[in-house]
């Protein structure tokens, strides 16, 4: 085990692990209300505004990295904690399995309410052709949908693996060459460093805007990318006593600089018209958006890092949840904007109940049919109830 491998497990990013769980809620939660429609994607015939792009556009520019990042932090706690054999057990229980078991379970039951509201024309009819329709078209293969990350996490452990196990031999050898994989870069340069990787790999994109990957080929693209990031995590953690006081220092400061460049990109992909006479190269648009994503996801471990990190059982409820919330939150949030649709409801209220409802209910069926059973096991591993149990529980819906 090397002299950095700390294997202390840090609050602030399994609070970030959870934030990125459930900015994924709310960026689905605010889909059918944004003024751009997206292809094959429920939309509300009488409320759309664009805030609600504004709020897609900006979470949808950083979380996945933050994500990935994370996901690298934790690989390398997690490797150097067990050991290989113990990690890849570990890893196929909590990201494998859930995934493959999601394909036949999960995947079926998001699209029953689109399906549902489609084939009974709004729910006007429903008969035993019809039954036997929404059967049959809930379990047409149209892609991983949300679940993608985890097929796309699995990749990554394996790669992983593989080049841990093919660089041990070259880096007991060569110390230079260890020193260079591990990329321990002063951390003055670190931002500018993964700004510039990143737009390297943005580059094999048709746009600077990452989209949804469908189907199970593994895209080169995607691994080149969003694996970028989960090195980053991987880095971070190897490197924590370096990188770690620069983020609580400038975290504030890569924020509002993600805030700022964010700004920036939504005005040139909203209203091509306004930026047109000043970024005309497809290019100069992936140099803001590179920025835009590092320094958010810099940013946010910033300020976690500095004012997030003391153990909570909140947040580490939270935490826990959040898997569970995100894996079936999808049809849950179509079922209530399907619903909402139909009704004269003021319209900015429906965004807010198609976020806060599908998380109360994700909570709820967590509580009761997840943490202390078998599916919690696999997810997080076992749990036993606390005497503060419903205190935490009502203190986590309030957040």
């Amino acid at each position: 085990m090397p002299a950095s491998a700390n294997t202390t497990r840090i609050s602030s990013m399994d609070a970030l692990r959870a934030l990125a769980m459930f900015l994924g809620i709310l960026l689905h939660a605010v889909m059918a209300y944004t003024v751009r429609p997206f292809e094959e994607m429920y939309q509300d015939p009488l409320y759309h505004n664009n805030a609600f792009d504004l709020i897609f556009f900006f979470i949808h520019t950083f979380r996945m990295q933050l994500f990935y990042l994370i996901a690298g932090f934790f690989f390398r706690l997690l490797y150097y904690r067990v050991g290989v054999a113990s990690f890849i057990k570990h890893r196929t229980q909590r990201i494998l399995l859930p995934f493959i078991i999601g394909l036949f379970t999960i995947l079926p039951l998001t699209y029953l309410p689109g399906v549902f509201n489609s084939v009974t024309a709004g729910g006007s009819h429903f008969t035993i052709n019809d039954l036997l329709t929404i059967i049959h078209d809930i379990f047409i293969w149209r892609g991983p949908l949300h679940l993608w990350f985890l097929y796309y996490l699995s990749l990554f452990y394996v790669i992983g693996i593989f080049i841990l196990n093919w660089r041990r031999p070259l880096m007991k050898k060569n110390t230079l060459t260890a020193r260079i994989l591990l990329l321990g870069v002063n951390p003055a340069l670190a931002a500018p460093l993964l700004i510039i990787l990143s737009f390297l790999t943005l580059q094999l994109f048709d746009s600077p805007y990452i989209q949804y990957t469908p189907g199970l080929r593994p895209r080169i693209a995607y691994i080149l990318y969003y694996g970028l990031f989960v090195y980053a995590g991987w880095v971070l953690h190897g490197n924590m006593p370096k990188y770690f006081p620069m983020l609580k220092r400038r975290g504030t400061l890569f924020m509002t600089i993600g805030i700022f460049c964010a700004a920036i990109v939504y005005s040139f992909a909203y209203f091509p018209a306004v930026g047109s006479n000043y970024i005309q190269e497809d290019w100069m648009i992936k140099v803001l958006m590179s920025v835009t994503t590092v320094t958010l996801v810099l940013g946010l471990l910033g300020i976690f890092l500095r004012f997030v990190n003391a153990e909570s059982p909140v947040m580490r409820y939270l935490s826990d949840s959040s898997y569970w919330a995100y894996l079936v939150h999808v049809a849950i949030v179509d079922a209530v904007q399907i619903w909402l649709g139909s009704t004269s409801l003021w319209g900015p209220l429906k965004p807010l109940i198609s976020f806060i409802l599908p998380v109360i209910i994700s909570l709820a069926t967590y509580q009761w049919f997840v943490r202390y059973t078998f599916i919690g096991y696999y997810l997080h591993g076992s749990r036993k109830p606390a005497v503060q149990e419903k205190k935490i529980i009502a203190e986590s819906i309030k957040l």
